[in-house]
């Protein structure tokens, strides 16, 4: 389990960025088959660095957290990170990356590659490639979109039109970037039932973005799901489950 990493930013809006740090890392072990990953929505309820780190444990069904922190100011950030075993409370390893913005990727896949070597997991050439791969590499980019996604969880109000407006942002920003569709598509399918848009219009939107990410990456899991809701609203049942299988694979 990956547990919610602290924003230890002089500023609260960089809370977004320390989201998307964990969830990088979380998705990037998520690639990895040998491992059993819990969800980020099962974990959120938990704060980082727990005094009762074994009965968390227990309630995830894990062995092993992560714990971490993340620092932001200006182009510099500090990621400070964790592994421990629940069972025995001991270290299994800790690190403290201090790099510049633009590494944060490396950063992300170093720590999800080094856990995976740690517990053991045996890791293919194809996973290997999607633990080290990257989903954008402008900066300005990658916060926009973990400024739409934090939103899009929170559904409540008007989250999930500010969230479109951020991923429409990181878009302009960087047009290749496949996961940024995929949070288009997965926003405008949920619209109309937080607001009063209209939902044709609203799942049309979604399917031409989540089939312009998959043009971009056909492996974008978060796209595929996409498609499978909006299968799934149009009685399309079969192919609602081939789009979830795809995802899950």
């Amino acid at each position: 389990a990956v547990l919610p990493f602290d924003n230890l930013s002089r500023d609260p809006d960089n809370a977004f960025f320390a989201e998307g740090v964990q969830d990088e890392i979380l998705t990037r072990l998520a690639k990895v088959a040998d491992l059993k990953v819990i969800a980020r929505t099962s974990t959120q309820k938990f704060k980082s660095s727990p005094e009762n780190l074994s009965e968390v444990a227990k309630q995830l069904g894990v062995l092993n957290i992560l714990e971490g922190s993340v620092q932001k100011a200006n182009d510099q950030v500090r990621v400070n990170v964790q592994l421990i075993n629940a069972l025995t409370n001991t270290h299994l390893w800790a690190e403290i990356y201090d790099r510049k913005l633009t590494d944060i990727f490396a950063v992300e896949s170093d720590i999800a590659k080094t856990i995976a070597d740690t517990l053991q997991a045996k890791l293919t050439g194809s996973e290997k490639q999607m633990i080290a791969a990257q989903p954008t590499t402008d900066t300005t980019a990658y916060e926009l979109y973990h400024k739409g996604r934090s939103l899009w969880e929170k559904r409540t109000g008007d989250n999930i039109p500010r969230a479109i407006e951020f991923y429409e942002q990181a878009i302009a920003q960087d047009p290749n970037y496949a996961l940024a569709y995929a949070g288009v598509a997965n926003a405008y399918v949920l619209l109309p039932f937080y607001t009063a848009a209209p939902r044709a219009a609203s799942l049309a939107k979604a399917k031409e973005a989540a089939l312009k990410s998959l043009q971009l990456d056909p492996k974008v899991a978060e796209a595929h799901a996409a498609l499978g809701k909006f299968n799934f609203f149009n009685m399309d049942l079969a192919g609602s489950m081939r789009e979830y299988q795809r995802a899950i694979k």
